[in-house]
């Protein structure tokens, strides 16, 4: 008989990587990792344009049954150990479902090995293969072209192609000789939202809103010499209501060693296929995690350190060297049944669950 096989990309509120999980449809259950640490700790984050996040490790018994969410796992005991003889505790975050570290100053350190320990209410001790630091240039600007692409939209039972305006945004990669570098990017965008059906004064009626969810293609890739620019992502800004009031891209760039590129490398893969059920299983992705007495057990996941860097970058309608028109959402249309959408009577009901909503000015935001 068939299998049926879905990866899905989780993507949780976390400053750095995306949480896995795999379903296995009759497959045994098996254990799934997933965590990593960086070069900049959760105290050095506070200091830098971005909401700071801990470093985490999720651990997960992978479901039986297809549709079923992977059953979490809340009691186990999570270690992460270095190469020098020191030791980090994690502790359990039942908001975040996931065990966090709790040294607020730690951060990976150049020339020394870490792995993580995990020991499961049952005993059983899984570790991952040791990894390090693989230092890059770090992230300091980056390009954008004013360009225009072709795209296809359905007007009623038709498809039109329609020219869109944006911005291609690239992140420039130094030119260099000898070693490889292995790159990851995350992009986390935020903008400004405004009701019109609220009074100035209102507090609610301007937000700033971020959404961990709209970039969820991986992006990586292996760069052996540099001197190019590697495309990140287009903004489309025709109709685009996130870039009317203001709008800012987080661009967070991780160095990974070769191994923990295969696997992020081999997981785009995954995702470009489409994610039908049909498609090969995930379980052929590269893994480093074992079970300490029986390596024959089938474990899944990654654990791994990256170097990290950061970079913002904001757009206001001013920068535009065009002029660009919205519709107001808020406003009803003459001779059309008008139910205000969700954030025109408060900035903070938004988009919903999608997004993290304040009313309040981030401090990164100025």
């Amino acid at each position: 008989m068939r299998q049926s096989y879905i990866i899905a990309l989780l993507l949780i509120l976390t400053a750095c990587i995306e949480p896995i999980s795999f379903e296995t449809g009759s497959e045994p259950r098996r254990l799934v990792v997933d965590g990593f640490i960086s070069n900049i700790s959760f105290a050095d984050q506070s200091q830098k344009p971005a909401p700071p996040r801990r470093f985490y490790v999720a651990v997960r018994w992978s479901s039986e049954v297809n549709n079923v969410l992977d059953e979490v796992i809340s009691d186990a005991t999570v270690t992460l150990i270095s190469s020098d003889g020191d030791s980090f505790g994690y502790f359990w975050d039942e908001a975040e479902q996931r065990y966090l570290i709790r040294d607020v100053d730690f951060s990976a350190k150049e020339n020394v090995d870490y792995k993580v320990r995990i020991q499961t209410s049952e005993g059983k001790v899984y570790e991952s293969d040791t990894d390090r630091l693989h230092p890059a240039p770090a992230i300091q600007e980056i390009n954008m072209e004013y360009k225009s692409i072709l795209k296809s939209i359905s007007v009623g039972n038709q498809t039109e192609i329609v020219e869109q305006r944006g911005i291609q945004v690239s992140v420039p990669l130094e030119e260099h000789g000898g070693a490889e570098y292995y790159y990851r990017w995350k992009i986390v965008p935020s903008w400004i939202f405004e009701t019109s059906r609220l009074p100035e004064e209102n507090i609610n009626k301007r937000c700033y809103v971020t959404n961990l969810y709209e970039y969820q293609s991986i992006s990586v890739w292996e760069d052996k010499t540099g001197g190019h620019n590697r495309d990140l992502f287009f903004l489309e800004t025709d109709d685009n209501e996130q870039v009317q009031y203001g709008y800012s891209n987080l661009i967070t760039q991780y160095s990974l060693s070769p191994e923990g590129y295969e696997f992020w490398d081999q997981l785009a893969t995954q995702q470009q296929s489409g994610g039908g059920i049909f498609d090969p299983p995930p379980f052929s992705l590269v893994t480093n995690i074992q079970n300490v007495d029986n390596p024959e057990e089938a474990v899944s996941g990654f654990f791994y350190v990256a170097h990290e860097s950061s970079y913002r970058w904001k757009l206001t309608p001013e920068d535009l060297p065009y002029t660009l028109t919205f519709i107001d959402p808020c406003e009803p249309v003459p001779g059309v049944p008008f139910i205000p959408p969700a954030g025109c009577t408060n900035c903070l009901e938004y988009r919903g669950s999608y997004t993290e909503n304040t009313n309040q000015q981030p401090i990164w935001w100025d």
